[in-house]
């Protein structure tokens, strides 16, 4: 039996594979006619929507925005979280759908008559849920969903929007790619800041490594989740993590909240709340690779409570720290 396999940029073949607690699974790897498996984690450019990148796996969708956006002014600093009720690919469907189909209709519409234009918005828009999911997470001028920040004198540097990106993996088990962002000033010095960002197929958690050029002195580094004021209190400061409760941008709708955390694996943090956020903070960082997790899931698919949410959590942090075993024979 076949099982979905690929071959990733940096030159490693990834396996679907099932092992249970203690147990062993073999493969056997022989030469032949590759199959082709459904496409599960993927992400493109989206220029109809001020080029906003988007990207998703069976479990959710993200989003950051791009260049056409910076130019406009608006504030929208973060990584926004699409929630999604079905392992299909929904993202480049939603944008379609909304951006180039639905909003110029919508528009004309309104400017004949509000109501009708507003009914067919709320029929057909994925800021409403139409049974696959929807996109119902504040982001403006907060980090959002898990994006990297310098901090100065304790207060958060807001990164801006990427100006170049790059896909470096895309198929039935990975989706990667690396963002370049806008050049600015911290300290007096002009830095620039890249993201790598990986995302597997059936996790919850996108990994992010993140680098700094042009730093000449130590700063704090922070990343986290934004908290809305109006609902401040399910948060959950771990040693190692921070996690949120979010309302959703409309409770008393959506009736389903999302479940969002950033990890910090790797080196010693604080975790605290400020500025609106649950932040981890990272003292005397000097801008090299940093590797942390973020990630979300959605009450109305695979998480049912904050009990779960904790509990994948914490399990994901345990399969970080005690990852599978994998050994390679060569048959003769």
């Amino acid at each position: 039996l076949a099982v979905p396999v690929q071959l990733t940029q940096d030159g490693k073949l990834l396996i679907e594979a099932a092992v249970r607690k203690g147990g062993v699974a073999c493969f056997t790897i022989s030469k032949g006619q590759p199959q082709t498996f459904p496409m599960v984690c993927h992400g493109a450019l989206h220029p109809e929507r001020k080029d906003d990148f988007a990207w998703e796996n069976d479990r959710g969708a993200y989003r950051v925005y791009g260049p056409a956006l910076e130019r406009t002014g608006e504030r929208s600093f973060g990584i926004d979280v699409w929630t999604k009720n079905t392992p299909e690919l929904v993202v480049d469907q939603r944008f379609y759908v909304e951006d180039i189909v639905m909003m110029p209709t919508v528009d004309s519409l309104r400017r004949v008559d509000r109501h009708r234009g507003d009914s067919l918005y709320r029929t057909i828009s994925y800021h409403h849920d139409h049974g696959r999911g929807l996109d119902p997470y504040k982001v403006g001028a907060t980090l959002g969903c898990g994006a990297p920040a310098l901090m100065v004198a304790d207060s958060i540097v807001m990164p801006y929007c990427f100006e170049r990106y790059e896909v470096l993996d895309e198929g039935p088990l990975r989706f990667t790619v690396r963002l370049t962002q806008s050049p600015r000033v911290v300290c007096g010095d002009t830095i620039r800041e890249h993201r790598v960002i990986t995302l597997d197929k059936g996790s919850n958690f996108n990994r992010m490594t993140v680098s700094y050029d042009g730093l000449s002195r130590p700063v704090a580094f922070c990343s986290g989740v934004v908290v809305q004021r109006e609902d401040p209190e399910p948060v959950v400061l771990g040693r190692d993590f921070v996690s949120y409760t979010d309302p959703t941008d409309q409770p008393n709708v959506h009736h389903a909240p999302l479940y969002v955390a950033v990890l910090f694996p790797e080196g010693t943090v604080t975790t605290r709340q400020q500025q609106q956020h649950a932040l981890g903070v990272l003292p005397q960082y000097r801008g090299e690779p940093y590797t942390y997790y973020f990630g979300s899931a959605w009450a109305k698919y695979d998480v049912r409570t904050p009990q779960e949410w904790e509990a994948r959590i914490a399990w994901y942090l345990r399969m970080l720290r005690h990852p599978l075993q994998v050994t390679l024979k060569k048959n003769n």
